[in-house]
């Protein structure tokens, strides 16, 4: 069956935009995406979002994508529990493993190059307390904008309402709307580099402007 208009016209917008961001990302300089990622992963360390969580879910980052191995180590140092998602394309389904290391020697990429833990439990999807989501594009209201697999998307559906979810990305990442359907996930709060947002009653998430 042909797609209705109304949905190539949404595939259509969504494909610019991963266009457009797509030609920025290849071509952010190692040095700046370094400097970026620090000043995402130090906010991040500060929210009473990571702080109250006892699972955590991080992604081992790609080439360009904000780098958030500082999180985990740190995560590592409290004592937290960290896991990864791995993509089962078999089933068109993504898992969260557990993990005690980043290491790239306990890694695997799958069919895209996305690194995912070789070996590991399942972790359940009631466990996770925090998931560090990484996207193409978001916007202000945690609209997200992934890759076409939609493999984000039906994980995050099936997560407890108590799961703190945070996009991260480079602040030139944010577009004013992402063009979405209902089977496009927001997440609950965004962090850039230079500003974040959350959903309306969800300020609790992120630490206050003020918190040194």
């Amino acid at each position: 069956m042909d797609a209705s208009p109304a949905s190539a016209r949404l595939a259509q917008q969504k494909d610019a935009i991963r266009l457009a961001m797509r030609e920025r990302l290849s071509s952010i300089a190692v040095e700046d995406r370094a400097a970026r990622s620090r000043a995402i992963s130090a906010e991040l360390l500060r929210s009473p979002a990571f702080h109250d969580a006892s699972m955590v879910m991080l992604y081992m980052p790609m080439r360009s994508e904000v780098d958030v191995i500082a999180v985990a180590l740190e995560a590592f140092r409290l004592g937290k529990s960290v896991c990864l998602p791995r993509v089962d394309p078999g089933r068109d389904t993504m898992n969260a493993i557990a993990t005690k290391t980043f290491d790239n020697d306990s890694m695997r990429p799958d069919a895209m190059g996305v690194r995912s833990p070789d070996s590991g439990a399942r972790v359940e999807d009631a466990q996770i307390d925090l998931v560090l989501v990484p996207g193409v594009a978001f916007d202000l209201s945690g609209g997200r904008l992934g890759r076409g697999g939609g493999f984000y998307d039906r994980f995050l559906a099936q997560l407890s309402p108590n799961t703190a979810t945070i996009g991260v990305c480079f602040d030139w990442q944010i577009v004013d709307s992402i063009p979405s359907d209902q089977l496009d996930m927001p997440v609950k709060a965004v962090v850039t580099d230079l500003r974040r947002a959350h959903r309306p009653g969800l300020a609790s998430l992120l630490a206050p402007k003020d918190t040194p």
